[in-house]
């Protein structure tokens, strides 16, 4: 549920606005709606901030060693973080020079190895004495064709020549000279460096080295991680309290600041503004108000808030909270997708032993590890009514496995091929009717009423474009009247989706055939939307394939006692890699048909601005 919320405005005397400012923070109630000004203050503190977040990127992910503790006191966190910060920036700023450096001499070994190993100052020396030796590379077509006179080859390759061609006190026995040569598109002079290359290899030994020794000192601060992220969270405290006190306006000696809090928090608010001499001021948002969303929900619903969190989307404020339907539709998708009771099965247990493990360290259950839960036991309860157990049918057809099996669901069965696909299609009808009948209830609430039967006849359509789906697909014979529901239901929206409160029924009318066209493509899309969760279907099977062909690979291998210690192997890693395909594709396709199909028909644009008041928060031991 989305908590209503109200536009608060609070007073204070401008000679007052620091303390009053800190008490309204202790509260923790008011989501700030100000203008974001800046000063040297604030753009001190940005610095300090990327500078923590610059050192936290350069540390190694993964790092065992143990973490320092974490003061308790918040001045002391934040001078710890920006020391360590700059310790760290040195070290990075030591692996960048030393990569550059080590890039630059690569390149130029690769460039001089082809010559072979020789002494670059042994050129010069030779021209002081007589001999001026040019090196040059062409194209074995080329040299073919038109060598120069007196080249020695150092070199022939499939693609290039590499020669040589000296001068003797300035004369060559073609009579050119070396700016001659210069000019010729086919020659290419190959410029003397200056080390050798086995110079150029020990330099590159000293970046090297030297890069190992920076990754041993950031693994080393890598213990005081949690020192700076502690810092970095109370600098980004710090940089919104200064955006909130530069954000507050003055008038005639009066200070104020506007924005939102929830509306069954307004009598907190009330209480704090009379405890401390505060003005209050209280209005309904407007429609242009950019207020912020705060949901709401049971504890089982807030299972679904971990995938929410993933994907960083939040309903606008004046939309709707998909919370329930998208952690049903959800836990039934994943179970479809994975399709293996025995995937469930060590999915369940690894979350058993992760809630245990965590609710001994930290006294709680995350709600990700509950979801996981969730989504293991509808992955176990799908895999054992079609049978498939790690790809393997023997075990579905054994008792007690075999007593849960829906023969017409069995995966090993070609006949279930139509079975499932027609579940799919039905979950694709229900799904996408829920979300117009959901639109129906809301908008016979609204004015004008009549405008919400446009999502009685977006429902007709859905189910006669359901039958359509269902006969190509399935085989199954379309009935009559689907065609008369989709008609009907087009012709429903095309008569009340344009009504509104500032014209007749008539004038609603005409704007709703104006819209025609675009209201046709929307049916068409209603048909590929329900055809879109056939992927359901798509998905399943293809891990069931996956998992056979891991099998039998396997099961070739096990005939002595080396190959079956590689069948092991060749189960291990086919299984791991089907599982983990399974949830990539629970986040490509899970999560789409909520986010895409579902919450399109629904007309949900996920604009919102999550609820985050102005408050403080700098526990962090």
């Amino acid at each position: 549920m989305i908590v209503p919320m109200k536009k608060a405005t609070v007073l204070v005397l401008d000679s007052r606005k620091d303390r009053e400012l800190a008490r309204l923070k202790r509260l923790g109630l008011l989501h700030p709606d100000i203008e974001r000004r800046t000063s040297e203050d604030v753009d001190n503190l940005i610095a300090e901030r990327n500078a923590l977040s610059f050192a936290l990127g350069e540390l190694p992910i993964g790092t065992e060693l143990p973490q320092s503790p974490v003061p308790a006191i918040s001045d002391d966190i934040v001078t710890q973080g920006a020391g360590r910060a700059a310790e760290i920036s040195a070290v990075a700023e030591r692996k960048r020079m030393a990569s550059e450096s080590l890039d630059k001499w690569r390149r130029e070994l690769n460039r001089i190895e082809p010559w072979g190993d020789f002494e670059p100052t042994d050129i010069p020396i030779l021209a002081e004495h007589g001999a001026d030796i040019h090196l040059y590379a062409m194209s074995r077509k080329d040299f073919r064709t038109d060598a120069p006179v007196g080249a020695i080859v150092l070199e022939r390759t499939g693609k290039v020549v590499r020669f040589s061609l000296i001068w003797i006190n300035g004369i060559h026995p073609n009579g050119h000279n070396p700016e001659d040569f210069a000019t010729r598109p086919d020659l290419q002079e190959f410029v003397v460096p200056e080390m050798s290359a086995p110079q150029i290899r020990r330099k590159i030994a000293e970046e090297e080295a030297e890069l190992i020794h920076v990754a041993e000192s950031l693994a080393e601060y890598a213990a005081h991680r949690n020192v700076l992220s502690a810092a970095g969270e109370i600098v980004e405290r710090r940089i919104e309290h200064e955006y909130v006190r530069l954000g507050m306006d003055s008038a005639e000696k009066i200070a104020f600041i506007s924005g939102y809090v929830p509306a069954d928090s307004q009598d907190t608010l009330r209480t704090a503004a009379s405890n401390n001499g505060w003005g209050l001021l209280f209005r309904e948002p407007s429609a242009d108000d950019p207020v912020p969303t705060k949901i709401a929900n049971p504890r089982w619903i807030r299972t679904i808030k971990p995938v929410f969190d993933m994907l960083g989307v939040i309903p606008g404020y004046r939309e709707r909270d998909i919370s329930l339907w998208f952690l049903l539709f959800f836990t039934v998708f994943v179970g479809m997708i994975i399709g293996d009771a025995g995937y469930g099965a060590l999915l369940f247990v690894t979350a058993i032993f992760a809630m245990i493990s965590g609710k001994r360290k930290t006294g709680r259950v995350s709600e990700a590890l509950v979801l996981m839960t969730v989504l293991s036991l509808s992955t176990l309860a799908w895999g054992a009514i079609t049978g498939n157990w790690f790809g393997y049918q023997p075990i579905g057809e054994m008792r007690p496995f075999s007593y849960v099996v829906i023969p017409v669901m069995n995966s090993f069965d070609p006949r279930s091929v139509q079975a499932v696909q027609s579940v799919c299609f039905i979950l694709a009808a229900v799904h996408l009717s829920i979300a117009h009948i959901w639109n129906f209830v809301r908008e016979i609430k609204q004015r004008p009423a009549i405008k919400a039967f446009a999502q009685l006849g977006w429902l007709s359509t859905v189910l006669g474009l359901y039958f359509l789906v269902v006969s190509l697909f399935v085989g199954q014979a379309m009935p009559q009247y689907a065609v008369y529901m989709t008609a009907g239901g087009i012709g429903a929206v095309l008569l009340f989706s344009g009504q509104s409160p500032d014209r007749g029924f008539f004038g609603g009318i005409g704007r709703g055939l104006s819209n025609g066209f675009t209201i046709i493509f929307d049916g068409i899309g209603a048909f590929s939307d329900i055809i879109s969760y056939i992927r359901l279907f798509a998905v399943g099977l293809a891990s069931v394939a996956i998992a056979q062909a891991f099998n039998e690979m396997a099961g070739g291998m096990a005939t002595s006692p080396v190959g079956i210690a590689f069948a092991v192997l060749v189960l291990f890693f086919g299984h791991s890699l089907n599982l983990v395909m399974g949830g990539l594709a629970v986040v490509v396709h899970g999560v789409r048909l909520n986010l895409l199909e579902f919450s399109g028909h629904v007309g949900m644009e996920w604009t919102g601005v999550e609820y985050r008041p102005f408050a403080e928060n700098e526990d962090y031991t």
